[in-house]
This record gives structure tokens, C-alpha cells and sequence, in this order.
């Protein structure tokens, strides 16, 4: 067997990958957080749609705490899991940018396009 060295990519490139990374492990824990909103509010009949703009308007469902029953753990669960969807959101917008930004600065990005 003939074993071969296969180049690596440059550090910088190297760097592009990471932020790709862990922006789809954010995505994935976004997802998770909303099935999870979505199971909670389902135990009190409040069904939010599936598309794009029904999961866009679970954050404010979620505020809206008169949505719920008088139960205080309900009340604590669903907007502690709205606020950490809002998070999510944001920071994978942030990495949204920062890819972006990458891949006009690099030579490697322009080729692409």
C-alpha cells in the first residue's frame, strides 16, 4: 500500500471550515429548541405552523405568558427556551456575517463566485 501526502489546506481556510462547524452545531441546537418550544406549547393546545414564519413568530407566543396556564413551571420553561432560541438566532446571523465577510475577503471565496 502507497501512502501519499495530501496537501492542507491553508490556515485561514482552515479557520472558514470552523466558523462553518459551529455554526451547524448552532443550527442543530436551534432546531432541537424548537421542537422542544413546539412539544410545550402543544401540551396547551397552542400549535404554532411548521413553516418559516410560524417558527419566526414563536418567540413572541412564547412572551406572550397569557398564552399559558397558571402553572409557574410552564411559565418559567417556555420563555427560558424562547430566550435561548433568540440567542441561537442571533449568534448563528453573527456567524452568518462572519462567513460572508470571509468569503469576499479570500481569494479562495472570490473563485468561487
Amino acid at each position: 500500500m502507497r501512502l501519499t501526502r495530501v496537501p492542507t489546506n491553508p490556515p485561514e481556510h482552515q479557520s472558514c471550515l470552523k466558523l462553518h462547524r459551529a455554526r451547524h452545531l448552532f443550527i442543530r441546537q436551534q432546531t432541537a429548541i424548537i421542537n422542544s418550544i413546539r412539544a410545550h406549547l402543544a401540551e396547551y393546545r397552542i400549535v404554532a405552523a411548521v413553516e418559516r414564519r410560524g417558527v419566526e413568530q414563536l418567540p413572541k407566543v412564547v412572551a406572550d405568558a397569557s398564552t399559558l396556564d397558571s402553572q409557574r413551571i410552564a411559565r418559567a420553561r417556555v420563555p427560558a427556551l424562547g430566550a435561548q432560541l433568540l440567542a441561537l438566532k442571533a449568534q448563528i446571523l453573527n456567524f452568518d456575517r462572519r462567513i460572508m465577510a470571509w468569503h469576499r475577503s479570500s481569494e479562495i471565496g472570490t473563485m468561487r463566485t
